[in-house]
């Protein structure tokens, strides 16, 4: 379908969904939902959609269509460096030389397998490459998400209004994502360019669009969203951290993608890094 148009109706899709969810579970009309966070939480938690969904996700599904979900997965291990130092400056968390070195440890990792010439061939052989674009967007696509997190957490921090229910903030970072993505689908002349693969379910994508919208957007980043509330940023994204360690299997068996012990390698340094920094604050 592509990246513009799968992030768009996904977003839009997920908003609908935890809708419906308040108002079956909760008894919630949407008015209501609009009507308890105050300005605050919505500047926030909005450019908390907009920068790690809108731009970050789209960023990262097009990494993961260049380059393959094994490569571009491992790039959202950057994602903790980008919370640890958006946190630092935001939110007053720690920073020290044991964090500075877990995010140079992750970088290393992500560099190795970026640069390793047999699993280069045995992505080619799977039908991705090593492009310039992919890698860029890759990096941007972790920084997006880091930064979104942080800009979730000073929303859900905030003492000056109603607490907000996790599902909630969620239900309002979907509502800026999806409208950002259509506003700018729309000035850029793409909107029916994005809509007709999805409306016309185009290689049998839309069962694909369904089930990755109710795995991610709606329980995967709700999940998110908890884990933050109870720990700090970078903490939780070690735990988001694992996705290139699951993904390796995955990608073997439904894109027949060799796993290399580079690949392997790779993936458990860049993980080395988030745990160092995660457990920085307890190292002498």
């Amino acid at each position: 379908m592509g990246a513009a148009a799968l992030n768009q109706y996904r977003l839009l899709l997920a908003w609908i969904i935890i809708t419906i969810l308040f108002g079956v579970f909760y008894s919630i009309l949407p008015i209501e939902l609009f009507k308890k966070p105050v300005a605050y939480q919505y500047v926030f938690l909005g450019l908390s959609g907009i920068v790690g969904f809108t731009i970050g996700d789209y960023f990262s599904f097009t990494s993961f269509k260049l380059l393959g979900p094994k490569l571009g997965s491992l790039y959202t291990t950057v994602a903790p460096g980008a919370a640890l130092f958006f946190g630092y400056l935001i939110l007053g968390e720690t920073m020290n030389v044991w964090g500075i070195l877990g995010v140079f440890i992750t970088i290393i990792g992500v560099i190795w397998l970026t640069l390793s010439r047999k699993d280069k061939v045995a992505a080619e052989n799977a039908g991705f490459i090593r492009s310039k674009k992919g890698i860029v967007f890759g990096v941007a696509g972790a920084l997006c998400q880091g930064t979104g997190l942080v800009l979730s957490k000073v929303a859900l921090n905030y003492s000056g209004g109603e607490h907000l229910a996790t599902m909630h903030a969620v239900w309002i970072r979907l509502l800026f994502a999806f409208s950002a993505a259509f506003v700018v689908s729309f000035l850029s002349g793409r909107l029916v360019k994005n809509s007709v693969p999805v409306f016309t379910n185009q290689n049998n994508g839309l069962p694909y669009l369904v089930a990755g919208t109710v795995f991610g957007p709606v329980m995967g980043v709700t999940c998110s969203l908890l884990a933050i509330q109870s720990m700090p940023v970078a903490g939780a994204q070690t735990i988001f951290a694992l996705l290139p360690i699951v993904v390796l299997p995955i990608n073997y068996f439904y894109y027949k993608e060799k796993i290399t012990i580079q690949a392997i390698m790779a993936c458990a340094v860049a993980f080395a890094g988030v745990v160092l920094l995660t457990y920085r604050e307890v190292l002498p």
